[in-house]
């Protein structure tokens, strides 16, 4: 596919279009589109409590936690309408297909079990093998297909860690996935070297086109970096509901309660505008392998936005 942007790899806020943008989202819209998400290590059963109570009270898409947390989530959730989000094979996505499977299709028996309402209640964001899929794009779409086919009917989301690819794999994958039976393509485990950039989020939609979704996670905790995802990633009307477009997000509460600031100070937000380095995938490469850091280099080189890093503005 060809590459379209490569001079200025970044994607443009127009002050005319976010605002009308903003304003297509009220507080209680925007709750609708988010994944409340919490995958540490040490989550207790108070915090996924305050997490189902968050996301049944503002209305969110789903609740986003580890696998372990399906003998309670379903419980929690049953009669709400939010649904349940499980990763699998998370953070790194380097268990092999069959293994991979049978823990989807466990993790989806055991939440229909208790949860009693049949199917639609489950999400399942499966993070693929980044390794294998650079060698081999054919053993992706096999492992794409096969967790689809574990989670019997339910959405499939997939993880591809965009930050760990150059651009041309960014674009390669997303192929892969718009070619797969999954719903969605999605950036990040919201864990690796940085989390969702609206570059990332133009190029998948681009690829994935307007039948499938595109879910956005990691580092997003206000309205504002919200309203510039979805304007990357899902920047005509049609494509603005929760079914084609998600965020993840462990602050819930501070993206619906900035959403009401930024309606009522729209164009104040708007004029403070952003460093673009700030929303640039090739800024955030230093903790990656050098290759990824001599690429972005050289696209850091050929940006019309260079004097930012040059003079060392932010």
């Amino acid at each position: 596919m060809e590459i379209k942007n490569s001079g200025t790899p970044l994607v443009e806020f127009p002050k005319d279009e976010m605002f009308k943008l903003i304003h297509r989202f009220t507080p209680e819209r925007i709750a609708t589109f988010l994944d409340v998400t919490d995958l540490k290590a040490d989550t207790l059963g108070p915090k996924l409590d305050k997490m189902a109570n968050w996301a049944i009270s503002l209305n969110c898409a789903s609740v986003c936690v580890n696998p372990v947390e399906v003998d309670r989530l379903p419980l929690l959730l049953k009669g709400s309408g939010v649904a349940e989000t499980y990763v699998m094979d998370f953070p790194l996505g380097k268990v092999d297909i069959d293994l991979k499977a049978k823990m989807t299709e466990d993790t989806v028996k055991k939440s229909r079990q208790l949860r009693g309402e049949g199917k639609g209640h489950i999400d399942i964001d499966i993070v693929i093998n980044v390794g294998r899929f650079k060698t081999d794009p054919s053993y992706t779409l096999n492992e794409i297909n096969a967790m689809c086919e574990a989670a019997e009917g339910e959405v499939v989301k997939v993880i591809v860690r965009s930050s760990e690819l150059t651009e041309e794999e960014v674009y390669k994958v997303s192929e892969v996935v718009a070619n797969s039976k999954a719903q969605f393509i999605k950036n990040s485990t919201g864990m690796d070297a940085y989390g969702a950039m609206p570059e990332h989020m133009r190029i998948m939609r681009e690829v994935v086109g307007s039948k499938k979704g595109v879910k956005a996670a990691g580092g997003i905790s206000d309205a504002m970096t919200a309203m510039r995802l979805i304007y990357a990633g899902a920047r005509e009307e049609s494509l603005q509901t929760p079914e084609l477009f998600r965020i993840g997000t462990s602050g819930p509460l501070n993206i619906v309660s900035s959403m009401g600031w930024l309606r009522h100070n729209t164009e104040d937000w708007l004029d403070a505008g952003i460093i673009p380095c700030l929303v640039c995938p090739y800024h955030y490469t230093s903790k990656l392998r050098s290759e990824l850091r001599v690429l972005s280099q050289k696209k850091c080189q050929g940006c019309k936005h260079f004097h930012y890093r040059k003079n060392k503005d932010f």
